[in-house]
């Protein structure tokens, strides 16, 4: 993956940890037995570009591989930086006339790359998908609140946050924003959460264990009141995914299941986020924590029954 940050990165570089996270030169990573490039079979899923169809009831539409800076730890960092995953106009009719032809679809999720960061290409799939009288709830994703705050002051984006909160009016519409670390949260980052609360937006969080970044119960405990405190509901707190090339970012699972014990006893439940490991194949599972006693943490089924190891 090519190096890429923002001047704001930069900034809160000088202050914090969170460089680690980014791609810049690369820890010496501990190899897994069996690495895979794509853990999560998106691809497998893909009948047409950009739409990824596992559940039946939901589709994730990858608006494109693009994003104001590239996190090491990204799942889907086989393709990010690469400009072929933008989406054309036969490519979002495409994933159009798949969703209307499929009226148990009601669940739309954007994603990428960073939908805000293409928002021209997010715009015409949300002006579309708001006209699918099928789809009753909207979720969007994005990273670009920590990445480069200033630009949701560009027209661009503006323009796309406009539309949102026209949907919202009508539909249930999520913001999904991944923080790991509390320094994250700057004042430029609360103000654009502000002005999601303002539009409408529901918010929730998503945040990975990152080995050397936020595997530690003091940090994550602040991240997640910090959130809470600004209206925004902690939602997961993943496994890093067994990614070829992210081994440096994986630690031991029961110190993860400690400290989401931990986490789990000292905040607010809708403070605390659901502990998971998005599995091998289909299925984002949850991880009993330290309250039962005698239980096999080294595998578990995925939704359709298929045994997978979680280590």
């Amino acid at each position: 993956m090519q190096e890429k940050v923002t001047p704001h990165l930069k900034k809160q570089f000088a202050v914090s940890e969170i460089y680690r996270q980014y791609a810049l030169p690369k820890n010496v990573a501990t190899v897994y037995d069996h690495p895979e490039v794509d853990p999560l079979h998106e691809e497998i899923y893909s009948p047409v570009k950009g739409l990824v169809h596992k559940f039946p009831n939901r589709v994730l539409i990858k608006v494109s591989f693009r994003c104001a800076a590239h996190c090491q730890f990204c799942t889907r960092s086989r393709e990010i930086g690469s400009a072929e995953g933008d989406l054309t106009v036969p490519d979002v009719i495409a994933i159009l006339n798949y969703i209307k032809q499929r009226p148990q679809i009601n669940d739309v999720i954007l994603l990428g790359g960073d939908p805000f960061y293409t928002p021209k290409i997010s715009f015409q799939l949300i002006d579309e998908l708001s006209k699918v009288s099928s789809i009753k709830v909207f979720r969007v994703g994005t990273r670009l609140p920590c990445h480069n705050p200033r630009s949701f002051f560009t027209k661009p984006v503006q323009d796309l946050l406009q539309k949102l909160e026209h949907v919202a009016a009508a539909n249930p519409l999520f913001v999904l924003i991944n923080f790991t670390h509390p320094s994250e949260l700057s004042d430029e980052t609360r103000s654009v959460l502000g002005d999601f609360r303002r539009r409408g937006f529901l918010l929730l969080s998503q945040t990975v264990f990152l080995r050397g970044i936020n595997d530690n119960f003091e940090i994550l405990r602040e991240l997640f009141e910090q959130l809470y405190f600004l209206g925004v509901q902690p939602y997961y707190l993943y496994r890093c995914d067994q990614v070829k090339g992210l081994e440096s970012y994986v630690f031991d699972l029961d110190k993860e299941i400690m400290i989401a014990s931990k986490l789990r006893t000292e905040l607010s439940g809708i403070a605390c986020p659901t502990y998971i490991v998005d599995v091998t194949g289909r299925g984002k599972i949850p991880v009993p924590l330290n309250y039962w006693d005698g239980t096999d943490l080294t595998a578990c089924r995925d939704f359709d029954g298929r045994q997978t190891s979680i280590n």
